[in-house]
């Protein structure tokens, strides 16, 4: 995800954990996200664990005052540690915890850029869940009842139609309305998947904010001088990673795509008592290792069918075997998991072939 921001021109920002309750106060949290925070007093000043990391990156975006047009879309991106209060009860493993990380980000545009960013967001999230072979739905989640800035129905609206927009140019009309679903603060689009057992979960967002820029005094000069406040984009692609970490492990039940993969491969000697053979694989071991490959080295004792039998119980990707003609010509014995043929593959193209199919480009 790292490089998919930075492909997609967002800074990495990384914004406290523990912030003076005056920043929630005044982005609204406190007003209408209190029971779900944790706050305390802590030597006379009220302070809280951020549920969220928007107001930190409105303050990011504030500091240097007023930014020109040009300067603008800023996107700023943030694998962020939040803490949210939740029921007990509606606590569930992975899925639903107190503590998680949030691929948060937030984009700062104005509003004649609104459309080409959410598309951009839009098509990211497509993008990355292709690659997991997760399938997406969207949908969008309109004003709730108990909103920020009740009163101001022209934003409202003004972003409702903008998402709508967006929405047909990116799926047409295979999409769906969640009345009154929207955050506080703004009308949001939900990416939502479908887990192993076949029920739909909200993971990713894209959520348009008219509001808390205001509320934050951000501010930037248009071509024509004036100054005027910018839109803010909240968007996650995969959302709580513990979440979309449980929707994986169950759909792929050990058995993860090799560029995914904890465990990409096995190497181990025909006969571990062979310097030369323990040699050939310590050198494969270390070439893999450097390369950044998840790879394991067994030479231990042992039955070699024993190992390779454990290598896929294990769902190790690969086992590479070296023998001695292995050793002799700098190559290995390559077998895939689940199947029971080997090819011989010297170590230059085994580190190729491995190159090629860790690259999320495919």
């Amino acid at each position: 995800m790292r490089k998919e921001c930075w492909k997609e021109g967002y800074s990495e920002v990384l914004s406290p954990q523990m912030l003076s309750a005056r920043i929630f106060e005044k982005s609204g949290h406190i007003a209408h996200y209190e029971a779900d925070m944790f706050l305390w007093d802590h030597e006379g000043q009220r302070v809280g664990l951020k549920p969220m990391s928007c107001p930190c990156h409105c303050v990011m975006f504030n500091r240097g005052g007023a930014v020109s047009y040009k300067s603008l879309p800023i996107r700023l991106s943030e694998f962020g540690v939040v803490h949210r209060n939740e029921c007990r009860g509606s606590l569930s493993g992975l899925r639903r915890v107190v503590r998680f990380c949030q691929d948060d980000a937030h984009i700062f545009c104005s509003e004649e850029q609104v459309a080409a960013e959410v598309l951009g967001v839009l098509r990211l999230q497509r993008r990355v869940y292709r690659k997991l072979g997760l399938k997406a739905s969207f949908e969008l989640a309109s004003r709730p009842a108990k909103a920020l800035g009740d009163g101001n129905d022209e934003l409202w609206e003004l972003a409702e139609r903008a998402l709508r927009e967006a929405l047909r140019d990116f799926a047409g009309d295979e999409w769906s309305v969640d009345e009154g679903g929207g955050a506080f603060y703004g009308p949001k689009i939900d990416c939502k998947v479908q887990d192993a057992a076949g029920r739909w979960l909200q993971l990713a967002s894209v959520q348009l904010d008219f509001q808390m820029p205001r509320r934050f005094g951000l501010l930037f000069v248009d071509a024509g001088g004036r100054r005027r406040a910018p839109v803010m984009i909240h968007r996650a692609v995969l959302g709580s990673i513990e979440r979309m970490m449980a929707v994986l492990s169950e759909r792929y039940q050990g058995r993860w795509p090799f560029w995914l993969s904890p465990r990409q491969v096995l190497v181990v000697p025909v006969h571990a008592g062979d310097e030369a053979q323990r040699a050939a694989v310590a050198e494969v071991h270390a070439a893999l290792r450097g390369d950044g490959f998840a790879v394991e080295l067994d030479v231990s004792d042992g039955d070699l069918r024993y190992k390779i039998k454990e290598s896929q119980r294990r769902c190790f990707n690969y086992v590479a075997v070296v023998g001695a003609r292995e050793a002799a010509a700098g190559a290995v014995s390559l077998r895939a998991l689940g199947e029971k043929k080997s090819r011989n593959m010297p170590l230059a193209e085994l580190r190729a072939h491995f190159a090629q199919m860790a690259s999320l480009d495919n």
